[in-house]
């Protein structure tokens, strides 16, 4: 495994991955007959990670984010949608300890709106409203360079 080199610990290097056509055609089809002929108590995710070369983590996110059939991701989402998880996290926030249970709005939003989300597009529209509010508050704490100009060197008319 490539570590990076911070300061005087080694740190694992973040892998990427990318999980081949081959594997989702079996994850699929394991995932229909799991559900077709009856819930077995095991973990399926453990149960897929011993026919795929990948782990149990991986093979259950890439479900829960780009393989279950239910996923709505064709159609964009609504400002209703946007609100909605703004004011859940907010509420969310104030209330637990600091960590936000996207599994848990995810359920709530199928069950509000009657679609389900992925996580990485709830939580993607979270961090994009979030990096949207701090970079207006940067903006608002510093000086603008076009007032100060203008300030400095008013037009001549």
């Amino acid at each position: 495994m490539k570590y990076l080199k911070l300061s005087k610990r080694k740190v694992p290097k973040k892998r990427t991955y990318k999980i081949d056509s081959d594997s989702e055609k079996i994850i699929i089809d394991y995932m229909d007959r799991w559900d077709k002929h009856g819930r077995v108590n095991r973990n399926r995710f453990v149960e897929l990670s011993k026919m795929v070369p990948y782990t149990a983590k991986q093979i259950c996110q890439h479900w829960w984010n780009k393989l279950d059939p239910r996923l709505n991701t064709q159609t964009p989402f609504t400002r209703d949608e946007k609100e909605y998880i703004f004011e859940w996290v907010d509420v969310h926030l104030e209330t637990s300890n600091k960590k936000i249970s996207w599994k848990l709005l995810q359920m709530e939003m199928e069950e509000e709106f009657g679609m389900l989300r992925s996580r990485n597009d709830i939580k993607n529209i979270w961090y994009a409203k979030k990096r949207k509010l701090c970079r207006q508050a940067q903006n608002m704490s510093k000086p603008r360079i076009e007032s100060f100009i203008m300030e400095t060197f008013p037009p001549l008319s």
